[in-house]
């Protein structure tokens, strides 16, 4: 059964990053992305490599798994046992499809990220006694080297960021930053922050208001010092910025119960937002590719492409 666009929202939220991937060699022509289970035989990784507006979609590891990382020849990924989705087991392969690796024979996995040559993760470590208890650590991209950086992780999500671990505590939902080594700790809100973005040396990041009844918008430097703030009542979902110009989705539902998502540009530094093309609210966003942004559509499961200006590229 499809999910519905909330529950689509919250997994975005859960796998921060993991719908639109790139790699280094040909981005701008190629995405690999993660299918759900409810996207049929796209479920997996897949690969769209596109020709102009044409593109052809590619499945090369048609199983459960999240957080889908692509660093130079290698797409990095954890593979979930469908027993039980906490288990998860690191692993490696190609874009072609080839050399699927294990990278480490442990099956705890929660989330990852990979900078350079290290990958920086947080691991279930429950017991009968502490049922929600993570921990942080890292390890080389070959699967060596492994270490323990924070026993007991204040976070599930995190991103790394010019030599940061940027985190909301998974206690509070406030928003926090702190080195590579766990030392260093800052506090960057005083309310919870419901997910955050970075565009360079620009930050996005959505506070959470009334309780999460309604957000609100703010870019700000790397140091949360905010510099433009537009709120909203709805639900923001980035999806790319350029130019000094952010594209978003809002989600609502409208008086009749329906479902709704629009599609919006706004100059951070005019303030101007304007509307640019209502959208199936079950369509999935999966990344920047040459002069567009990339979608999934629900209704007929193959992608189409958007051109800055909210149109339809044929």
């Amino acid at each position: 059964m499809r999910r519905k666009w909330l529950v689509a929202l919250l997994s975005v939220i859960m796998l921060l990053g993991v719908v639109p991937v790139y790699g280094a060699e040909d981005s701008a022509k190629t995405l690999v992305w993660e299918g759900y289970e409810d996207d049929g035989d796209l479920m997996g990784i897949n690969v769209t490599t596109f020709t102009g507006n044409r593109s052809k979609t590619e499945s090369i590891f048609p199983k459960r798994v999240s957080d889908v990382k692509w660093v130079g020849e290698w797409i990095y990924f954890l593979i979930e046992n469908e027993q039980d989705p906490w288990n998860r087991q690191m692993a490696k392969i190609k874009k072609d499809g080839s050399a699927l690796t294990s990278l480490n024979k442990e099956d705890n996995f929660a989330r990852f990220t990979a900078v350079g040559d290290t990958i920086y993760f947080v691991k279930d470590e429950r017991t009968a006694e502490t049922p929600d208890a993570l921990s942080f650590g890292s390890m080389k991209t070959d699967g060596s080297n492994e270490q323990t950086i924070l026993s007991k992780s204040p976070f599930y999500n995190f991103k790394i960021n010019n030599g940061h671990i940027y985190y909301t505590n998974r206690d509070n939902d406030k928003f926090y930053r702190m080195n590579l080594d766990g030392t260093g700790l800052k506090s960057l809100s005083s309310k919870g922050v419901e997910l955050y973005e970075f565009y360079g040396n620009v930050m996005f990041f959505l506070e959470i208001v009334d309780g999460g009844y309604s957000y609100k918008g703010h870019f700000s430097d790397l140091n949360a010092n905010i510099k433009k703030t537009f709120a909203s009542k709805e639900y923001i979902d980035p999806v790319a910025y350029i130019n000094n110009k952010f594209y978003y989705r809002s989600f609502s539902v409208d008086k009749n119960g329906k479902n709704k998502s629009d599609l919006y540009i706004y100059n951070r530094y005019t303030g101007k937002k304007s509307k640019l093309r209502s959208l199936d609210s079950n369509d999935r966003f999966i990344g920047l590719v040459g002069d567009g942004l990339a979608f999934l559509s629900f209704e007929k499961g193959t992608i189409y492409k958007l051109g800055y200006d909210g149109k339809i590229k044929k």
